[in-house]
């Protein structure tokens, strides 16, 4: 993929596959699920109930907690249930004009505080559709008017309960998980299921997540795309200034402005080994030094490092930059579906020392998606304990190469984005020299 991409142009095509809905790979979910014995899901936090539906609860990007959920069904024949507030489908969610297979459930969040459902089951009534009201000085403008239909449709075709434990278990009766396993990601799912009626057994779901999220559906690939082409792009732009005397923080905050300006949004970058936001030094003429750079686009992730020569660096940093650039050659030419992460480093210190160079490279695979390592650990155990996954069509790969030796001159690294196709692998983005002379 290249060509510099504006921000219209992400901007505008990233909405549109957003517009489909539910993002997730379902015939993959269908597959996790049955071999993890749930029933369904019941997810609560932003970024998965954003792969469920397509839609980042806009009260999670405002700091509530839990204030929507998605719940999907191992039945792939099922939609998608979104459960959240009645005065948001209206005042934010119907004005994406979503197209996907997602059925809203909403609450009005009026007439019962707190958890509402405990002892008999027994739902309050729902307080009025709340809307803005109409003073009818001048005829209502297009965007009411569509806002208005598209909750009063909602309204209508599964009504309106008086809190989120209303809808949710609306919600699950209508995607029949009314008992089972069902997998959750938050404490405030698990709470609500104790005291419902569903009959249901709640199950950490984290690992259960990532493994869904680890391949991706054809739009997620787009999206992937979009973002790391405007992320490498944006680290690019911004170490192409990189003259003696400028310091980290400013490069940091060119990085970042050359994001924004491709429709990506900032996570973080490391520069020289350091990735705190606090350090702040001078770069010298001779200086050699790598560059980490992470941003998101549509949420999904872009991870870009290369190296950077200020003038004429020592010799060792030459010697450094070609090792990992031919480890990393080495093991792109194997990358394809089957191959193990642990199978992966072999690979490319093998051709390092072939080459008769001597350097500590990890060549450290891990997934990239909607967070920077997005992947499922060991069974049982946190995900950051990483399990020796194998590569499958549609996972989207990073292999860390960074030179963890000292006394050489400076610092190197280099990462690109691989796409696991049927047959081998492919980059997602504009594959430039490991090494940027300034």
């Amino acid at each position: 993929m290249g060509g510099q991409q504006s921000f219209r142009e992400t901007f505008a095509r990233g909405g549109s596959l957003l517009q489909g809905g539910p993002l997730l790979n379902r015939e993959r979910a269908e597959k996790v699920l049955k071999e993890e014995s749930l029933d369904g899901l019941i997810v609560a936090e932003p970024v998965n109930v954003f792969h469920l539906t397509g839609y980042w609860p806009q009260l999670g990007k405002m700091g509530f907690a839990a204030p929507s959920m998605a719940l999907l069904s191992a039945d792939a024949k099922k939609p998608v249930a979104l459960v959240m507030p009645q005065f948001l489908y209206y005042y934010v969610y119907a004005d994406a004009n979503f197209s996907g297979d997602v059925e809203p459930y909403l609450y009005t969040h009026r007439a019962v505080s707190g958890t509402a459902i405990q002892g008999d089951y027994d739902e309050p009534a729902a307080g009025a559709l709340h809307v803005y009201r109409d003073k009818g000085d001048v005829p209502m403008g297009e965007l009411e008017l569509h806002r208005r239909a598209a909750v009063e449709a909602a309204a209508e075709r599964h009504g309106v309960s008086a809190e989120r434990e209303f809808a949710m278990v609306r919600a699950a009766r209508a995607l029949d998980m009314t008992g089972g396993r069902i997998g959750v990601d938050h404490i405030a799912i698990m709470a609500m299921l104790e005291s419902s009626p569903l009959s249901a057994t709640a199950v950490p779901a984290d690992n259960t997540l990532r493994k869904i999220r680890l391949v991706k559906s054809p739009r997620e690939i787009e999206l992937m795309r979009l973002a790391a082409q405007a992320n490498a792009e944006a680290a690019l732009a911004a170490v192409a200034a990189v003259r003696e005397g400028a310091t980290t923080q400013e490069l940091r905050a060119a990085f970042f402005a050359e994001a924004a300006g491709r429709g990506n949004a900032g996570v973080f970058m490391a520069i020289d080994r350091m990735i705190t936001e606090v350090a702040d030094f001078e770069f010298r003429e001779g200086a050699a030094f790598f560059v980490d750079c992470v941003s998101s686009g549509w949420h999904y992730h872009g991870d870009f490092a290369r190296t950077i020569f200020l003038g004429e660096p020592a010799a060792a940093m030459r010697d450094a930059t070609r090792a990992m650039h031919i480890g990393w050659e080495a093991i792109r030419e194997h990358l394809r579906p089957g191959l193990r992460y642990s199978e992966i480093p072999p690979i490319g210190q093998k051709a390092v020392r072939a080459a008769g160079l001597d350097f500590d490279i990890p060549f450290s695979p891990h997934s990239v998606g909607l967070t920077h390592t997005d992947e499922p650990g060991q069974e049982g155990r946190p995900y950051w304990i990483k399990d020796d996954l194998t590569l499958e069509p549609g996972m989207v790969l990073s292999v860390d190469c960074p030179v963890l030796n000292t006394g050489i001159g400076g610092s190197a690294h280099m990462e690109d984005l691989s796409l696991i196709t049927a047959d081998g692998a492919e980059p997602i983005h504009t594959i430039t020299d490991p090494v940027i002379v300034v």
